[in-house]
C-alpha cells in the first residue's frame, strides 16, 4: 500500500515537473545579441523589424530577453506617447494706418487701394464714388497678411505708449481690397494700470478662414490707440509622430473584380495605410480591410478580412508636380494581410496592380539588468505565451516623458546561431495529453489499492471473523 501511494506521488511530481519546463534560448526560432552601453538598471532596446517578421504572435507574445546565463528576465513594453502638441508660430505683419477726413464715418464707406512702387508700399483711401480722403484723423488699419495657406488664429496688437487703452475692435478680411467678411467683431482691447496692478489683453481671436488682407476698425466714439505693430500667430498643431514605413506589391484576387490583395510580411503595429498609385492621374474611392496573420492558413481566407476604413487614394500630375493622398488612418492593430477594394466600375487602377505603403509607430520595450551579460533577445516561438510586465509594475513610479531618459541603451546586434525553425512549428499538444495519462494511472492505481483491499478483507482467518461474531452477540445483549 505505501508503495503505491509513493508510486502515485512520483508519477504527479513528474508530471507536475514536465509541465514547469523553463524555457531557454533554444526554444526560440531567432536570438540577437543585445549591445548594451554603460552599467544601469534598466535598458531600452527598439525592435527591429525582423522581430515583427519573425514572432509567431501578432501581440509580441514570444518575445523573451535572456541573461549571459541563459536565465529569462522581466521585461515591459514601453507605452507609445501621444501625439504632442506645438505652440503656434507668430510671424511680424505689415502694419498700415488709415487716415480719413471728418465727413467719412466707417472705413467699410471707403475704398481700399495698396500700390507698390520704388518708393515703397502706399495706401489709398476714396470714397466709392471714386473721390479723394483728407488724411485728417486715424479711424482704423490695414493689415497685410501674406501669401499663406493656413490662416491665423490670433492677431496680437502692440501698443506705441504705456497709455491706459478701453476699446472694441472690429477685424474683417478680403482677398482683393473689395469684399470684406467678418473675422473678429466687438472684440476687447485692454491695457489699464491700478494700483501697481496691470490688466492686459491685447490678442484677438480669429475665425472665419484665411484672407490676404485685414482691416483693422474700432467702435465709434472711442478713441484709436496707437499701434506700433502686429503679430499674426497661427493654430497649435499636434505633431505627428515618426513612423517606419514599407511597401508590399499587390495581387489582383481575379475572383473579385476590383480586390487587390497584399502581404506586408510580418505582424507590424500598422495605423497607417496608403495606396501608391502605378499611372498618374488616378482617383480610387476605395476600402480597406485586414486579415489575421494566419489568415491564409485558413479555408475560407475570403471571409477572414475585415473593415477598417475608406477613403480617396489619389495621384494627380500637374504642370510638373503631383498631388497624393494623405495616409489612411487606422485603428491600430498587427494585421499581416490587406485587401483594398476599388470599384471597377470608376476605372479602376489600370492594368498594372498599385502598391501599398503601410507606416507604424516602433515599439520599444525595457527589461531590467538582472545578471551578467551579453543579453539576448528571442522571438519566434509557437509553444510560448505572454509574460511582458505592466511598466508601472516593472519600473516603479514610471513617467512616459521623463523616465526613458534615465534608461540604458540596448542595441540588437548580431544572430547568434542559425534559425531555429523547429521552434516555429505547432507540438502536439503534450500538455493535455499528459495530464489525461495522469488521470488514467492515477485512476488505475486507485482501483488496483481498492480491490486489494478488499481481497484482504475476503480472505481474513475463521478465528477472527468468530471474534467478530461473538463481539457483535455481546453489544447485542447488553443493549
Amino acid at each position: 500500500m505505501r508503495k503505491a501511494t509513493t508510486a502515485l506521488v512520483a508519477i504527479v511530481a513528474f508530471g507536475l515537473a514536465a509541465l514547469a519546463r523553463a524555457e531557454a534560448p533554444p526554444d526560440f526560432a531567432w536570438r540577437l545579441s543585445l549591445v548594451t552601453q554603460g552599467e544601469h538598471a534598466y535598458y531600452e532596446v527598439r525592435l527591429p523589424e525582423g522581430v515583427y517578421e519573425g514572432a509567431v504572435r501578432g501581440d509580441l507574445g514570444d518575445l523573451r530577453v535572456f541573461n549571459g546565463e541563459g536565465s529569462p528576465v522581466p521585461y515591459a513594453f514601453v507605452p507609445l506617447l501621444a501625439p504632442a502638441r506645438e505652440k503656434g508660430q507668430v510671424v511680424g505683419l505689415a502694419l498700415y494706418p488709415l487716415f480719413v477726413d471728418d465727413a467719412a464715418r466707417t472705413l467699410g464707406d471707403l475704398s481700399v487701394t495698396l500700390r507698390r512702387d520704388a518708393a515703397g508700399t502706399r495706401v489709398d483711401l476714396t470714397s466709392r464714388d471714386g473721390s479723394s480722403v483728407s488724411p485728417k484723423r486715424l479711424a482704423g488699419y490695414l493689415i497685410d497678411a501674406g501669401e499663406r495657406e493656413a490662416p491665423f488664429a490670433t492677431l496680437i496688437l502692440r501698443r506705441a505708449n504705456a497709455s491706459d487703452v478701453d476699446v472694441r475692435v472690429r477685424i474683417d478680411g478680403s482677398d482683393d481690397l473689395v469684399a470684406w467678411r467678418p473675422l473678429a467683431s466687438n472684440a476687447p482691447l485692454l491695457s489699464l494700470d491700478y494700483r501697481g496692478q496691470r490688466l492686459l489683453r491685447d490678442r484677438v481671436a480669429l475665425s472665419g478662414g484665411r484672407a490676404r488682407y485685414l482691416r483693422l476698425a474700432f467702435t465709434p466714439s472711442t478713441s484709436i490707440p496707437e499701434l506700433a505693430g502686429v503679430q499674426g500667430e497661427f493654430a497649435e498643431r499636434i505633431v505627428d509622430a515618426p513612423r517606419q514605413w514599407r511597401e508590399a506589391a499587390g495581387n489582383a484576387d481575379h475572383a473579385h473584380p476590383g480586390d487587390y490583395v497584399f502581404d506586408i510580411g510580418g505582424s507590424f503595429p500598422v495605423d497607417r495605410v496608403t495606396l501608391v498609385m502605378p499611372d498618374a492621374n488616378t482617383v480610387a474611392p476605395a476600402q480597406v480591410y485586414a486579415a489575421e496573420i494566419n489568415a491564409q492558413d485558413r479555408a475560407g481566407a475570403q471571409d477572414a478580412f475585415f473593415f477598417v476604413g475608406s477613403t480617396v487614394f489619389y495621384r494627380v500630375r500637374e504642370e510638373g508636380s503631383e498631388t497624393v493622398n494623405p495616409p489612411l488612418a487606422i485603428a491600430l492593430a498587427a494585421r499581416r494581410r490587406f485587401k483594398v477594394h476599388v470599384d471597377p466600375q470608376t476605372g479602376a487602377l489600370g492594368d498594372k496592380p498599385p502598391t501599398l505603403s503601410v507606416g507604424w509607430r516602433p515599439r520599444s520595450i525595457v527589461f531590467v539588468a538582472r545578471g551578467s551579460g551579453p543579453f539576448t533577445l528571442a522571438y519566434g516561438s509557437a509553444q510560448a505565451t505572454p509574460v511582458a510586465l505592466p511598466i508601472a509594475t516593472l519600473v516603479p513610479g514610471f513617467d512616459s516623458r521623463t523616465r526613458p531618459a534615465t534608461f540604458g541603451v540596448a542595441a540588437p546586434g548580431e544572430a547568434l546561431a542559425p534559425p531555429a525553425l523547429e521552434a516555429l512549428r505547432t507540438p502536439i499538444d503534450a500538455k493535455r495529453w499528459l495530464l489525461w495519462a495522469m488521470l488514467a494511472l492515477a485512476t488505475f492505481v486507485l482501483a488496483w489499492m481498492a480491490m486489494r483491499l478488499l481481497r484482504q478483507t475476503s480472505t481474513a482467518p475463521p478465528s477472527q471473523a468468530a471474534k467478530t461474531d461473538k463481539s457483535a452477540t455481546s453489544v447485542d445483549r447488553n443493549a
